[in-house]
This record gives C-alpha cells, structure tokens and sequence, in this order.
C-alpha cells in the first residue's frame, strides 16, 4: 500500500509543469509567512526542495533577509540520521549530498534540535492527521522526537498529496500544519481552513 502510494504520487508529483509549480509554490509560500507561529519563528529548519516539491528557494531566502536564523539538514547515510546545520548564504554556504541534494557544508555549525522552533518536513504525501509518508529511509521519524515539545512541525504539499490515509506506523510522527495551494490543514483539530 505505502509502495504504490508513494510511486503514484511522486509520479502525478514529477508531471508537473515547471510554471504549476512556480505558481502553486508562490501560494503556498504567502500561506505559510502568514502563520502567525511561522513570522514569531527565529529558528526555522528547512530544506532544498528537488524532484517538484514545493519550492523553498525563495522562503529560504527570504527568511535570511528577514533575520531568521536558517538551518537545514545534513544526511548521515550510514547511520541513518540527519542533523542540522546553520547557514548564512544561500546557496554559497551549500554542498551536494549524498542523494544530490545540497545541504550545508561542513563548515556550518550544527543547531541542537532544541533549538529549532519551526521545521518544515519534506513529504511525499501527508493524511488530514498530519501523518506523513516519506521517501522510505525514516530520517525524519528519527529526527523529529528530539523536537522541544512547542515546536512546531509542517508539511508544504500540493493538494493532491493529501490523500485520506498513508498508513501510519507507531514510529511515524505526524506534522502540526499542512499547507498546500488550497488550505492549511491543522492535523490537531483535524480540519482545514
């Protein structure tokens, strides 16, 4: 079930034409700065979008003007982790990772996961309980528990990713928000607005 889900999505996902999108990123984007715990946010986790996901160049961006502190996570294949680090320039403070993804080099300081008040989580699709399903290596199951408890998780998606169930495990840790190009979707009241 989560095999197909995952294929059937990513597929509809990678079909995308660049300029859907670019626009559907865009609405997403102002729906996500109009979050009253994502402006109060200092310490925002994010991460370098690819393969059509929601784009988070421009937030990533923005966010530094702004004067939020960015961090983004570095993936430790071989113990199956992902820790996160700070940067100051975007792309310059970046490196390719191990799946092609840039994340922060070396050099960037690592940020405690206590530290963190806002994480966007990447997803291949997401249920109205906020629960997610991934690309399949569990980082972000491993990650998220170290989370203060008042922080905040969320999920940037297109609607289409929303789908009734994705079959959560014991281990799996659902979002706080999910806001796609339609609405934002509070997984604690299990409604959307």
């Amino acid at each position: 079930m989560k095999k197909d889900l995952r294929t059937a999505i990513l597929a509809r996902r990678l079909a995308l034409a660049p300029a859907e999108v670019a626009g559907k990123s865009a609405v997403i984007q102002a729906k996500l700065w109009q979050l009253p715990v994502f402006r109060t946010a200092r310490v925002l986790m994010a991460y370098v979008a690819c393969r059509n996901e929601v784009e988070t160049e421009r937030l990533i961006r923005d966010a530094l003007l702004e004067g939020k502190r960015v961090v983004l996570p570095v993936t430790d294949v071989r113990r199956k982790m992902i820790c996160a680090r700070l940067i100051s320039r975007y792309p310059e403070d970046l490196v390719a990772g191990p799946f092609g993804i840039p994340e922060p080099a070396a050099f960037c300081p690592l940020i405690a996961r206590e530290e963190l008040d806002l994480v966007l989580v990447p997803g291949v699709a997401y249920d109205i309980k906020g629960y997610r399903l991934g690309y399949g290596g569990g980082y972000y199951d491993r990650f998220l528990p170290g989370l203060r408890p008042n922080a905040v998780t969320v999920g940037l998606a297109y609607d289409f990713q929303v789908v009734p169930t994705v079959c959560p495990e014991a281990h799996d840790w659902p979002v706080v928000f999910i806001i796609t190009e339609k609405r934002i979707i509070d997984s604690r009241q299990g409604s959307d607005r």
